[in-house]
């Protein structure tokens, strides 16, 4: 959900005309006022005004982009050796949205990029018009902040406070999660490169911390992956249940009463289950959310795919080499060869989920 690449090939003088241009002129004086802001990660280092807290997120950052090169064969030239000091909470806000009675998400598409399934703004205010203006069309919203995305190789993407207000092995996971999108990116297929991206990200996080000699705490490690599986079996049972209501009625009376209802019935399983199940509170806000289409649609595409990737790995031996010529098999088949494979691969093996509405700290600090 965080690439911009597009910004910086378009037509602009073909592409930004009638309603475009307020979107594509936010994103670009977004981008830009950020990267304007960028400051070196030595600098800010060898600055002794710099908060402790900070110099150690920074230095740790470098360790883990130093590693991922020769241990996961991740691209880290010119990335995330700078740094931006911001206040907010997030970088950007995303707006996804899907018609009221589907799971199927709206998409923006844009040239070479290809079709994506959400909306990004710098500015929240403006992502709230955006869903404001299409829950007036009669479809589903969400804006969700991200507090990270990629340009993917483009330009040179900088560390931000948002990063760094993370424990640091959800820092690795992030760090390693974008640096794969830099690595491959498939366009017209959200759902693989965020999916690949998840599963090399937690993979990769965990391996770095074994590689270090550095112990997390298994029991916590036991916690998360058991909360996670809760939270997404939630998820996943809505919107089957979501999905059989759509194609069981027309009756707008009907679909609403029962969307409410399935809708509540989730958040009285996530109560309950939370009572045997304490890890589940940090995702109490997802629950608050209004639990739409749209949100849900978010945390599919961030996970639909993971038990694939997951057990593509296995077959692998955990060899990275192996692994990445497999994802490269499946990037050169046609979309539909693709989908299927990766579905072929799911089979019924769970696998802890990461991505939208997981809370941070996904571990505890070493």
């Amino acid at each position: 959900m965080r690439r911009l690449a597009w910004l910086y090939m378009l037509n602009l003088p073909a592409l930004l005309a009638g309603c475009q241009l307020g979107y594509y002129s936010q994103a670009m004086n977004g981008h830009f006022a950020l990267m304007g802001k960028r400051e070196p990660v030595a600098a800010v280092l060898a600055d002794p005004d710099t908060p402790a807290e900070v110099a150690e997120q920074l230095a740790f950052s470098q360790q883990v982009i130093a590693w991922a090169w020769p241990h996961l064969d991740l691209p880290v030239d010119d990335v995330y050796h700078q740094y931006v000091a911001l206040e907010q909470d997030a970088v950007l806000w995303n707006v996804l949205a899907a018609p009221r009675w589907s799971l199927t998400p709206k998409t923006w598409c844009y040239p070479l990029l290809g079709c994506v399934s959400y909306r990004g703004y710098f500015d929240r205010a403006r992502a709230d018009q955006e869903a404001a203006a299409l829950a007036e069309d009669g479809m589903d919203t969400w804006v969700g902040g991200a507090i990270a995305y990629s340009t993917l190789g483009w330009f040179a993407d900088p560390l931000t406070t948002p990063m760094l207000n993370r424990s640091r092995p959800a820092l690795a996971e992030l760090l390693i999660h974008e640096l794969t999108h830099r690595r491959i990116y498939i366009a017209n297929d959200t759902r693989f490169n965020e999916s690949l991206a998840t599963l090399v990200g937690r993979e990769g996080a965990l391996a770095y911390f074994a590689d270090q000699g550095i112990h997390l705490n298994e029991e916590a490690l036991v916690q998360r992956d058991r909360a996670e599986r809760a939270f997404m079996a939630i998820v996943e049972d809505t919107r089957e249940a979501l999905s059989r209501l759509y194609e069981s009625s027309e009756d707008p009376q009907l679909l609403a009463a029962e969307k409410a209802r399935i809708q509540q019935q989730a958040r009285e399983r996530f109560r309950q289950e939370q009572t045997d199940n304490p890890a589940l509170a940090g995702y109490r806000g997802f629950f608050d959310g209004p639990l739409n289409n749209a949100q849900l649609n978010g945390v599919s595409d961030y996970n639909g795919y993971v038990s694939a990737f997951a057990r593509l790995l296995t077959q692998c031996q955990r060899d990275w080499d192996c692994f990445w010529q497999q994802v490269d098999n499946l990037a050169d088949l046609t979309d539909a060869q693709r989908k299927q494979a990766l579905q072929d691969f799911h089979g019924t093996d769970s696998y802890p989920a990461t991505g939208i509405g997981r809370p941070d700290p996904a571990y505890p600090d070493p």
